[in-house]
């Protein structure tokens, strides 16, 4: 009788945890550069009665995995904005160390430094930080990532890619840690001067899929309840009987 309880806890844990994943989802769906989550499930097979064949199935949440398509690319004509048309990641330097990303809203900061959102800079192909002199004020992004001020050549922008997408980790503020992943040139990735990625999440999808996962939990709550009503019942039954 205990068996469908345990069946239905392990699929509120699972639930519970898509639940949170799609939440934070719909939370970034206007985050630059954002890369929406899913999940990955399995069922796992316990015995479940006096015989061998007796098996019950428990709901597992075994990972999740980034879905890295790209997002659309937003017009906002600020010369400081910038997309990445291709595979490519822009490099940022943060005290733990190189991460990636693809927000490429930058802006200058007092020692006129490009710096993303947090005040990490953005690096150049030496992985140094790119610095606009103080004394320029037009700059300019080649779709080689070649940065210039009053037409001066100033650095070029670090644009990689990955083997593997799935073997970075995400750490926060859409930027991602490549692990044991090796950076590797991007050449075919053309820089968009005066556009933004937006979000890969589509809203509709995720809030259609976040009313599907609730109304799959209350149906998972009323299972248990009626199996909880049915031990009870027969508990009673046997303690008349008695």
């Amino acid at each position: 009788m205990e068996n469908p309880l345990y069946i239905g806890l392990s699929r509120q844990v699972a639930l519970r945890r898509q639940l949170d994943v799609v939440a934070n989802n719909i939370a970034n769906m206007n985050t630059a550069g954002f890369r929406g989550e899913r999940m990955l499930f399995e069922a796992a097979m316990e015995r479940g009665g006096m015989k061998p064949s007796d098996k019950i199935a428990f709901t597992i949440d075994r990972a999740t995995y980034t879905d890295f398509t790209a997002g659309s690319l937003k017009p906002t004509d600020n010369p400081y904005d910038v997309a990445l048309d291709g595979d490519g990641w822009l490099q940022v330097q943060t005290p733990d160390g190189p991460r990636y990303t693809r927000d490429g809203r930058m802006r200058r900061d007092v020692d006129g430094q490009l710096v993303n959102a947090g005040g990490f800079p953005y690096l150049d192909d030496n992985q140094q930080p790119i610095v606009i002199p103080a004394d320029r004020s037009r700059m300019e992004i080649g779709t080689d990532g070649l940065v210039s001020a009053d037409n001066e050549m100033i650095a070029r922008l670090r644009v990689v890619r990955f083997e593997s997408p799935q073997a970075l980790a995400q750490t926060g503020d859409v930027l991602f840690d490549a692990v044991d992943a090796q950076p590797l040139p991007a050449p075919d990735t053309r820089i968009i001067q005066g556009k933004v990625e937006q979000s890969n999440v589509q809203s509709i999808a995720e809030m259609s899929r976040m009313m599907e996962l609730t109304r799959d939990y209350q149906s998972v709550t009323r299972m248990m309840d009626d199996g909880q009503d049915l031990l009870r019942s027969a508990i009673n039954r046997l303690g008349k009987s008695a």
